[in-house]
């Protein structure tokens, strides 16, 4: 039965006084047997409640507020300095080769450890807080200091790439692929950089224990006949321990670096104050120690043993204490370790919050509280989105849910299916309504990524539309919104509103007819972004994209003529990416190159392909294939369909130089979507060999005719008919229509077996493409599918 809380403060006291007792026998022992008995005892309870502190941080690892200063790799850190703790027990035992050589590697290593935890956890929730401090301006300039930290952060995530690369996905399964602007950040990537960075250290010490001239060994220095006593010497000379000393406080350096304060980051997420606290006692410490045991010398070797691990644990303690210990205690002293479901936990944190503002409104003006309420709201805002990147989508929700709560009526707490109220909006000012809407868009997104792993989850369907639509409407309606200099904060609910509408079934509010609905949040972002060049710039794509989706091409293109006016490549595509993931301005000029085409501009189609590989695609990233095939895909669709084989041929070199090759070479690392490159880069093979058989023919007809054992994802079908204005299976239609007019003179069984294929995937084209009721779902990618199915027909007719 678990002590009460009373209690355990006169446990605590009564072993303390007994560590206290133990160092006084010590004192006075005069026997080196007793001295180390009495040692041995001291050290091995210091290692035991060490021990008890890494069980602990274990055993309470669910805790929600725990959770985010990551009691694995505390734990880890407490039982290091554990190891270091017991292993100074060797000092006591100068007589034995065994123990001089093991007490440095022992000691220090630990120690770097230490070090290195404390880097990996700050890089982790660094690297977190970052990206997802959601309230704090990032326009203030970087001083030396802050570039500094920015570097050795930027080395961190390399370091955790190069992991990632190298020794696979472990610890990813369970947080799921991410591909948006930020990864989820496992306890394996942070694990991995602290191995790592112990890599120095190892080496120095596997060379101090392997290399006789370097190890150190016991040595007995006579002071007269009978009389003696012995030391652990290294024929080397101090230089070993000097680097590895050196090496062992380099990590406590890094991590107090990139702890230094950044505008944004909560206080109780920085430790700077907890190491440099920790490191002034050390030093006090070590101030005293370090002298007397060069005063004394070799002459008195069990206080010259007792000072040295003095010395190690006024490092190691402070450390456990300050930076494990004192979060234990918070945990289990609100009594939030009690119950680790979410709703317990996050009803308790609700719950104080909620105290602490009624509290204050009866006793502060409202402007103070408002100003609580944003501090509160900033704080977990940041433990929401830190669960969020590392993958617990639910906790992070509640977090949401927690900081909605604070900016309704005083008793309310927010419902997702009830949302706010007329008034409760209208009381919004401006710097919450902010906090509101930026929350609510975060909460859409989330319960997307809840829906995309349970896709029969209906309730989550519905409540990321609602979350977003209810982002979009308080927005609107607020009277807050007309204070607001800077409105960008709705523009991700529109660019998520859109990928929405593009991929997914949904119900507009207020029975809106969804054109009607997305063409007023078309026209509402693009009012919103005026004289914001680059958000301009993605609010002309989004108008552009909703208008081409209802068969409005020519409208389309005018708006992207207005916004090709606007948009720089050089300028504004790496910016577009960094803001919204994608830049959907160069997917939408390229898009527009094969609308030209088929509206028979096909001059102006040309001219603008050659403008988009020659100042577009060299802003795209080498990495960024799936961004390189969708722009790619829709200008070698152009260039195939001119007469010249010519043009062909580029589109082919084109599409292997940027796609198909580096899709090759990355192998199972590559997006699930570039799977789609296989299919156009049979169209473009046989365009350009002008309907000659080529090298790899009987390759990619084995491939389309094998194609019912590949596992092709869902949405390819959907996607490609948003993006390319074409539906996947009408493209593999048209692969199978190329190859059998090939094929046809050599072998009239595959060219029969290929025609087959296509009209089989023409059938789930004409699925996709025609509704119930007959209504054309996309009438540039019917008319694709009718022309190839009117090309394999007069195919397969008798001659």
């Amino acid at each position: 039965m678990k002590a009460p809380h009373q209690y355990q403060r006169y446990i605590a006291a009564g072993g303390l006084a007994l560590l206290v007792a133990l160092a006084a026998v010590i004192g006075i022992v005069d026997s080196t047997t007793s001295f180390r008995v009495c040692f041995g005892a001291l050290l091995f309870m210091i290692c035991v409640c060490q021990l008890k502190v890494a069980a602990d941080l274990y055993k309470h690892r669910n805790n929600l507020l725990l959770q985010l200063f990551q009691p694995g790799s505390l734990s880890l850190f407490v039982a290091a300095g554990a190891i270091a703790s017991i292993a100074s027990l060797l000092f006591a035992f100068s007589e034995y080769d065994a123990t001089c050589a093991l007490r440095q590697p022992i000691i220090l290593t630990s120690i770097t450890f230490m070090g290195n935890i404390l880097i990996g956890r700050t890089w982790r929730i660094g690297s977190i807080i970052s990206s997802t401090t959601t309230f704090a301006s990032s326009s203030d300039e970087i001083d030396t200091l802050g570039m500094a930290r920015l570097k050795v952060m930027n080395v961190l995530s390399t370091l955790s790439q190069v992991g990632r690369y190298y020794v696979g996905s472990c610890g990813r399964e369970k947080i799921g692929r991410n591909s948006g602007i930020r990864r989820a950040i496992a306890f394996a990537d942070s694990i991995f950089v602290v191995v790592v960075l112990l890599i120095p250290q190892l080496l120095l010490q596997i060379v101090n224990l392997s290399v006789p001239g370097v190890r150190m060994g016991s040595v007995e220095i006579l002071e007269g006949v009978g009389v003696g006593h012995y030391t652990c010497e290294s024929r080397a000379g101090p230089y070993v321990l000097i680097v590895g000393i050196v090496l062992a406080a380099m990590p406590f350096g890094i991590s107090l670096l990139i702890n230094v304060k950044s505008k944004g980051v909560p206080e109780k997420f920085r430790e700077l104050d907890d190491i440099v606290a920790s490191m002034t006692s050390s030093f006090w410490m070590l101030l005293a120690t370090l002298p007397t045991v060069g005063m004394i010398g070799q002459t008195q070797p069990n206080a010259r043993a007792y000072l040295l691990a003095a010395s190690v644990l006024s490092f190691v303690l402070p450390l456990s204490y300050n930076i494990a210990q004192l979060k234990l205690q918070n945990v289990t002293s609100t009594g939030l370790a009690r119950g680790n479901t979410n709703s317990k936990q996050g009803s308790s944190i609700q719950r104080q919050t909620k105290r602490t503002l009624s509290d204050l409104s009866s006793s502060q003006g409202q402007t103070k509280r408002t100003s609580l309420i944003l501090k509160a709201a900033e704080e977990t805002a940041v433990m929401g989105n830190m669960f969020g990147t590392m993958g617990f989508t639910s906790k992070a929700l509640a977090m949401n849910q927690d900081i909605l709560t604070l900016f309704k009526a005083e008793g309310d707490d927010f419902s997702w299916e009830a949302g706010f109220t007329l008034s409760e909006i209208y009381s919004l000012g401006p710097k919450s309504l902010e906090v509101v809407v930026k929350t609510l868009v975060g909460s859409a997104k989330l319960w997307h990524k809840i829906f995309l792993s349970n896709p029969v989850n209906e309730g989550a369907n519905r409540m990321f539309v609602k979350c977003c639509t209810d982002a979009l409407d308080i927005f609107e309606i607020a009277p807050a919104k007309k204070q607001l200099s800077d409105r960008s904060v709705i523009f991700p609910g529109y660019c998520f509103m859109n990928v929405i509408a593009k991929m997914m079934t949904y119900t507009p509010p207020n029975n809106m007819s969804r054109e009607e609905f997305e063409k007023t949040l078309a026209e509402n972002f693009v009012k919103e972004t005026h004289y914001q060049q680059y958000h301009q710039c993605r609010a002309l794509a989004f108008q552009a994209d909703v208008m081409k989706r209802f068969g409005k091409y020519e409208d389309a293109l005018s708006v992207i003529d207005e916004m090709k006016s606007i948009y720089d490549p050089q300028l504004h595509s790496r910016v577009l990416v960094k803001e919204y993931v994608t830049d959907q301005c160069s997917d939408l000029v390229a898009a527009s190159t094969f609308w030209l085409h088929h509206f028979g501009r096909n001059d102006e189609a040309l001219r603008l392909c050659d403008q988009v590989v020659e100042t577009m695609l060299p802003e795209i990233e080498s990495t960024e294939l799936l961004t390189k095939l969708t722009i790619l895909t829709p200008i070698c669709r152009t260039l195939t369909n001119q007469t010249q084989t010519s043009a062909a041929k580029k589109a082919l070199e084109l599409y292997r130089t940027h796609v198909s090759d580096p899709v090759a070479l990355a192998g199972g690392k590559a997006h699930p979507v570039l799977g789609m490159r296989v299919p156009i880069m049979i169209i473009l093979k046989c365009y350009s060999s002008g309907g000659e058989a080529y090298d790899d023919l009987s390759t990619d007809v084995a491939y389309m005719l094998n194609r019912k054992d590949l596992s092709y994802p869902v949405f390819f079908e959907t996607g490609a008919l948003t993006r390319f204005d074409a539906a996947w299976s009408t493209i593999c239609a048209e692969a199978c229509l190329c190859l059998a007019k090939i094929t046809g003179f050599n072998s009239h069984d595959e060219s029969s077996a290929l025609i087959k294929e296509g009209l089989k995937c023409l059938e789930e084209s004409a699925n996709t493409l025609e509704k119930e009721d007959g209504t054309i779902v996309n009438s540039m990618a019917h008319s694709y599918h009718s022309h190839t199915l009117s090309e394999l027909e007069n195919l397969s007719a008798p001659v």
